[in-house]
């Protein structure tokens, strides 16, 4: 990516700001199924990615019942309520109002995974009007059964569509391996866990961070991260990059977080599902990357969302969009958020996207800097196989120079170590209400990392 796209994209929020945009809702009340502007449509998809097919045919008729992901569902009658308290795992129990588990490490749940895909028909695309198709993963706590059990790898060309197996054909595109069980069940009787929401950025994917994503789940956080339609991977990857998608995405992402959470709520509440009455709606967060930064941030006008984890993000453009959906300007936010930014950053402007839009907003608020991170040090990209892929994509180039450069950038994947501990302190404390949490959000809490890093507390 180069600096001359943050024009293209500026240009069309200053368009957005002006033209027609969606009405905000009068409240932020889960839409029920029964609304056949919001139905939830939902797909099996069990099998690891190997088998997964182009989501573009794992979509269900709009007319058919819902269906789930994963296992067969429970009889209502045989659902055994979960306990309430503190999720444990023997004496090993996620953070809580008497417990504050370390977040540097992994918490007390082996973390399962499941694909699902979600149809929006309240706000379908803009282009063509159609029902706008939300590719979800989830990770969740799993049952102890399955600590041991074989991990999962993310397929990029498997999991894409026909037009990028075809270009890339011959060419190894690399794997995401996470610490993860595909198809594992729910783990159900420890409690109930707060809803965190993962937004990629411009042209990522939903498994883009896993190693953050997975990481949360294990601390006791149902994850979810949808493909934002359209602005995918897989569209870079084979068009090359475009800013014609980024004007209809900026305005739809938001959306998409406010279906998620209905999607949830809605789940929660049916006896028939296997996250019945396990989610706990009371405390929900989104994190993103880049433009999912941004995202989150403007996911602020959904009232439920009570805390944000902006990685990298385009913080330029909050006050442009976020009167769209009557959002609050950066200098108006009072909802915890913990920033993160590189300062290598090639993509973005760190000063301008990040530092200033800090010292902007109120607190409470933190601020994570990893002084030799790029762009995508806070994503898994780098475990693409960027060499071969940079003479046919573009940002495969950007990416080597831009967060997985050996000699300018710190590791990723130790930097990643420092972006975990944070995030899980973070979170723990303000969703998981644990104030013994509190103490790792200091710069003392990552004095291990040196001078890779520079941390900024502004509690209150």
């Amino acid at each position: 990516m180069k600096f001359y796209r943050l024009g293209v994209i500026l240009i069309a929020a200053v368009w957005l700001s002006c033209s027609d945009s969606p009405t905000p809702p009068d409240d932020t009340d889960a839409k029920t199924s029964e609304d056949s502007t919001s139905d939830v449509s939902t797909e099996d998809s069990t099998e690891p990615s190997e088998d997964v097919t182009d989501p573009q045919e794992d979509v269900t008729d709009p007319q058919e019942d819902v269906t789930e992901t994963g296992d067969e569902t429970t009889d209502p009658e045989e659902v055994e309520e979960p306990d309430p308290g503190i999720p444990c795992v023997d004496d090993f129990c996620a953070a809580g109002p008497d417990s504050a588990p370390d977040p540097s490490k992994p918490g007390p749940f082996p973390v399962g995974i499941k694909t699902a895909i979600y149809t929006d028909y309240e706000h379908p695309n803009v282009d063509d009007e159609t029902p706008r198709i939300l590719k979800t993963e989830i990770w969740y706590p799993t049952t102890e059964e399955f600590r041991n059990a074989d991990r999962y790898a993310y397929d990029p060309k498997a999991d894409g569509t026909d037009d990028l197996r075809e270009k890339y054909a011959d060419i190894d595109l690399g794997i995401f391996p996470c610490d993860g069980v595909y198809d594992a069940p729910v783990l159900r009787n420890h409690g109930k866990f707060p809803l965190l929401i993962f937004s990629h950025g411009a042209f990522g994917i939903r498994y883009q961070s896993v190693y953050h994503t997975i990481h949360m789940a294990s601390h006791g956080y149902i994850v979810a991260a949808p493909d934002h339609q359209y602005n995918t991977l897989y569209e870079i990857m084979v068009r090359g990059w475009s800013g014609t998608e980024l004007p209809a995405s900026a305005m739809a992402r938001p959306r998409d977080i406010e279906f998620l959470i209905n999607v949830f709520t809605e789940r929660n509440a049916d006896p028939d599902d296997e996250l019945y009455n396990l989610i706990d709606l009371d405390n929900i967060a989104v994190t993103g990357h880049s433009f999912g930064g941004l995202t989150a941030y403007l996911a602020l006008f959904d009232k439920r969302v009570k805390a944000i984890v902006p990685m990298a993000p385009e913080g330029t453009m909050i006050d442009l969009l976020s009167s769209a959906f009557s959002g609050p300007k950066v200098y108006e936010i009072d909802t915890p958020t913990l920033m993160m930014g590189g300062r290598l950053d090639r993509t973005l402007r760190y000063k301008e996207s990040m530092a200033d839009i800090f010292e902007q907003q109120g607190p409470p608020k933190w601020f994570l800097t990893v002084n030799r991170g790029g762009h995508y040090t806070f994503t898994d990209m780098c475990r693409m196989n960027l060499e071969e892929l940079q003479e046919r994509w573009g940002d495969a180039k950007d990416a080597l120079k831009d967060g997985c450069d050996p000699e300018n950038n710190w590791d990723y994947r130790e930097a990643q170590k420092a972006i975990n501990l944070y995030t899980a302190a973070f979170l723990n404390t303000f969703i998981r209400h644990s104030p013994g949490s509190a103490q790792w959000l200091t710069p003392e809490a990552g004095a291990e990392f040196g001078d890779e890093i520079e941390f900024v507390a502004v509690p209150e």
